[in-house]
C-alpha cells in the first residue's frame, strides 16, 4: 500500500496540472491531504481515479482495508473504544494521526513527544502496526519505548518544503519530493533564471521542452550543449519513465568496483561493514565486523583485496563517495594502515551519484540512491532501513553488547546499496541516446 501525504502549504497554489504531476510521479493507493484549500482539494479530485481522503474531514476515525493491510486514520484517542482492534490482529496496521506531535520542552530545550499514551491503548492489541504522525516532519524516525512513530508530515528544509509518501511493508519506507519539482521545474538543473527565459520562448511544460531540438535553446545565454541536452532528455525522460543516456560511457572500459561503507554515525568512529561489488568478475564481498574494539580488521580485508585484485584501470564507485564513503575509509586507512595507504591513494575514485547525473537522464526527481535505483526498476530485498537507522542499530550494539542486531538483515541491506547501483550503471549502460553531444556541440555558436 501506497499512501501520499499532500499537507496544503506545500501546494497551495498549485495548478490542477501540477497537482496531476505530484499524482502521476507517485501513483499511490491512497492519498491524504491536511490543512487544504478548496481549489487545491478541487483539483486532487479531478486527477485522482483513488480515493482521497482529508484529515480536516474525519472527525474521529476512518479505517481503510487494502488485502491484508489496514489503514487507520485517527483523530481522536477516544474513538480507539469504538475500533474492534481485534480485527486487526492478523494484519499490517498503519495508523495515520496528528495526536502524536513533537514539542520543545522549556526547561531543557529538547524535543519530545506528546500524546503518546494512544500508543499504550493499542500495542498490546496489535501484532504488525506502525504509527506515522502528520504533525511530526517527514525523514524523522522517534522512539517511543520500544515502539517508532515516523514522521509523515510537511517536512521545510534547505531545499525547501517536501511532500511525503509512504510504502507500507515490514518498516515503512518514506519517500520526499521537493515540492518545487513539479512542472518544468522538475527537470535538473532547469532553475528559476531558464524556466523563465524559456516560457517567454513560449516552451511552458515539460512537454513543450520534449518537442523541441538541443540546437533550438543553444542561442540562449549561459544554455550550452550539455544544458539543453540534458534538460531535454530529462524532461523526456520523466514523461517516457525511462533512463536516457546524454554522454559517452567513459566507464565501460574501465574495471569498476562498486563501494559501500557502513558506520555509527556521520561521524564515525568505526567503519563496521565495507560492501565490495567487483564488476569484472561478477562478485559481492562483505567485511564485516561484530567486534567494535576491532576497528583496523575491516579495513585491512578491505586494502588487502584492493592489493590483490585491483588492476591498473581499476575504479572505486560510491555514491556520495566524495563526501562519506571516500572521505572515511582515506582518514581510516590513514590512522589504521598508513603503511599500505599507497594501494588505496594510487586507485582512481568516482562518486557514482555526481557520474549519473553527468552522464544519465532519468525519471527520478532526487538523487537518494534508494529513489533512484527503484525508479530505475530496482527491487530491494529490505525497504525501510536507511544509512541512519543502520548507524544508530549499531551504536546502540557498540553501547549494550546484549543488543544483538540482526546481522543478516544488516548484511542484506549493506548488500542492496552496493547492488543497486550495479543496475543503475546497467540501465545506463543499455540506454538509448536521443542526442548526439558531439553534434549538437558542433551547432553551439561559440
Amino acid at each position: 500500500m501506497k499512501i501520499l501525504h499532500l499537507p496544503g502549504r506545500a501546494i497551495w497554489g498549485y495548478s490542477e496540472e501540477e497537482i496531476k504531476d505530484i499524482l502521476t510521479y507517485f501513483e499511490p493507493d491512497i492519498t491524504i491531504t491536511s490543512k487544504i484549500r478548496d481549489r487545491e482539494r478541487i483539483n486532487i479530485k479531478r486527477n485522482f481515479s483513488y480515493e482521497s481522503i482529508d484529515m480536516d474531514d474525519v472527525k474521529n476515525f476512518k479505517e481503510r482495508r487494502l488485502g491484508n493491510e489496514v489503514l487507520l486514520l485517527l483523530k481522536d484517542r477516544g474513538s480507539l473504544s469504538e475500533i474492534n482492534l481485534s480485527d486487526y490482529r492478523n494484519k499490517r496496521t498503519s495508523i495515520i494521526t496528528d495526536i502524536i506531535q513533537e514539542d520543545l520542552d522549556p526547561n531543557s530545550f529538547d524535543f519530545k513527544l506528546t500524546n503518546t499514551s494512544v500508543i499504550e491503548d493499542i500495542k498490546d492489541k496489535l501484532d504488525d502496526f506502525h504509527v506515522l504522525s502528520t504533525e511530526i516532519e517527514s525523514g524523522k524516525k522517534l522512539a517511543y519505548k520500544k515502539n517508532r512513530i515516523y514522521g509523515f508530515g510537511l517536512s521545510n528544509g534547505v531545499e525547501g518544503m517536501k511532500i511525503p509518501s509512504v510504502t507500507i511493508g515490514e518498516r515503512p519506507y518514506i519517500e520526499t519530493l521537493n515540492a518545487s519539482k513539479v512542472g518544468l521545474s522538475a527537470v535538473p538543473g532547469l532553475g528559476k533564471r531558464f524556466s523563465t527565459e524559456l516560457e517567454s520562448r513560449g516552451i511552458e511544460s515539460r512537454k513543450d521542452l520534449c518537442s523541441i531540438d538541443p540546437e533550438s535553446i543553444l542561442e540562449c545565454e549561459g544554455i550550452g550543449p550539455y544544458r539543453s541536452t540534458k534538460w531535454i532528455s530529462s524532461a523526456k525522460a520523466i514523461e517516457d519513465k525511462n533512463v536516457y543516456r546524454i554522454n559517452k560511457n567513459d566507464l565501460e572500459e574501465k574495471h569498476r568496483i562498486f563501494i559501500d561503507i557502513e558506520t555509527d554515525s556521520l561521524k564515525p568512529s568505526i567503519i563496521w561493514h565495507i560492501g565490495l561489488y567487483d564488476d569484472g568478475k561478477d562478485e559481492y564481498h562483505s567485511f564485516l565486523e561484530k567486534r567494535p574494539s576491532e576497528k583496523m580488521r575491516v579495513i585491512k580485508q578491505f586494502v588487502k583485496y584492493l592489493e590483490n585484485n585491483a588492476r591498473e584501470d581499476s575504479v572505486l564507485l560510491a555514491w556520495y563517495g566524495k563526501k562519506f564513503d571516500f572521505k572515511h575509509l582515506n582518514r581510516f586507512i590513514e590512522d589504521y594502515i598508513p603503511g599500505r595507504k599507497y594501494i588505496w591513494k594510487e586507485l582512481e575514485k568516482i562518486d557514482f551519484m555526481y557520474w549519473v547525473d553527468k552522464h544519465a537522464a532519468i525519471p527520478c526527481r532526487c538523487s537518494k540512491l534508494e529513489s533512484v535505483a527503484s525508479r530505475l526498476g530496482f527491487e530491494s530485498n529490505i525497504i525501510g532501513l536507511d544509512g541512519g537507522e543502520v548507524g544508530r542499530i549499531y551504536s546502540e550494539y557498540m553501547e549494550d553488547r546484549k543488543k544483538e542486531p540482526n546481522w543478516k538483515e544488516l548484511k542484506t541491506y549493506a548488500k542492496d546499496d552496493v547492488i543497486a547501483m550495479k543496475h543503475i550503471y546497467d540501465r545506463i549502460r543499455k540506454a538509448p541516446v536521443l542526442y548526439n553531444m558531439d553534434e549538437v556541440k558542433k551547432k553551439y555558436p561559440k
